[in-house]
């Protein structure tokens, strides 16, 4: 299963840096190029509501979403997702 993170931050003004936005194979791959520990991105990816540290006013935004990968189609036949 894939993700994408994308990790932004947008200013007074409503100009958007985006600082990261990145495909990785799991969520462990993800918390090693990120530095941060495994729980950590799993409780980022699964949280709607933002904890309390995350509404400081200059926290960036992380979305972490899962992709889904789609087969190719075989010839005459019909894509299915996985």
């Amino acid at each position: 299963m894939m993700f994408n993170c994308k990790i932004y931050h947008s200013n007074e003004s409503g100009c958007i840096f985006v600082l990261l936005d990145k495909d990785y194979q799991d969520l462990k791959e993800m918390s090693i190029d990120l530095g941060l520990t495994y729980q950590q991105v799993a409780d980022l990816s699964s949280r709607k509501e933002k904890k309390k540290y995350q509404k400081f006013k200059y926290f960036p935004n992380i979305d972490i979403t899962r992709i889904s990968q789609k087969l190719p189609i075989p010839r005459g036949g019909i894509a299915i997702n996985e």
